[in-house]
């Protein structure tokens, strides 16, 4: 579910989605979400202004079989369905560029497994290569939460990592762009 709030240190509405959601548009906006090992790509046309962003938990399975998972809350599906929401709305496939963001092991302790975020980086990776999309901006894994919101209108990622202790929506003077 896609939820339209307004921000006053952007001065545009902000779309925010969440796990298993994606959001494309051509409007003077921003589209953001909070990661943790789940990964979320943009992507963006510079020439036809069009951007989008996705937000995936796993990277989901390419397998013969006719049960193949549809949701997006898989990478697979996630990349393909924001894909095609972006030629939709009038992006042209060879002007695409990607910036991706998430990954980052917060759950795991200490000598634990970092499988799902590493598996859900890879799928991005995989998943834009297959499609020629170059990624030109990338912070994937380490231990980070990180905030991230993409300007429609610039294609600008603004970008806040937080240590899983360190959380707090107090504090947002901090934003990188990317």
């Amino acid at each position: 579910m896609i939820h339209s709030h307004g921000i006053h240190r952007y001065g545009k509405k902000i779309k925010l989605i969440y796990a298993g959601d994606y959001y494309v548009s051509s409007d003077d906006e921003m589209i953001g979400t909070s990661l943790g090992s789940c990964i979320a790509v943009c992507l963006y046309d510079p020439l036809m202004k069009v951007g989008g962003m996705n937000h995936f938990m796993l990277p989901g399975k390419i397998s013969l079989s006719e049960n193949i998972e549809q949701s997006a809350r898989y990478g697979i599906t996630a990349i393909n369905s924001l894909l095609s929401e972006m030629l939709k709305t009038g992006a042209i496939k060879s002007n695409i560029i990607a910036k991706l963001f998430g990954g980052g092991a917060v759950l795991a302790l200490e000598n634990k497994s970092t499988v799902i975020p590493d598996n859900n980086i890879r799928i991005a990776r995989i998943m834009l290569e297959m499609e020629d999309i170059p990624i030109v901006e990338e912070d994937t894994g380490d231990k980070f939460i990180r905030k991230v919101f993409l300007d429609v209108a610039t294609g600008n990622v603004y970008l806040k990592k937080i240590l899983r202790c360190e959380y707090s929506d107090a504090d947002d003077s901090d934003y990188v762009i990317t």
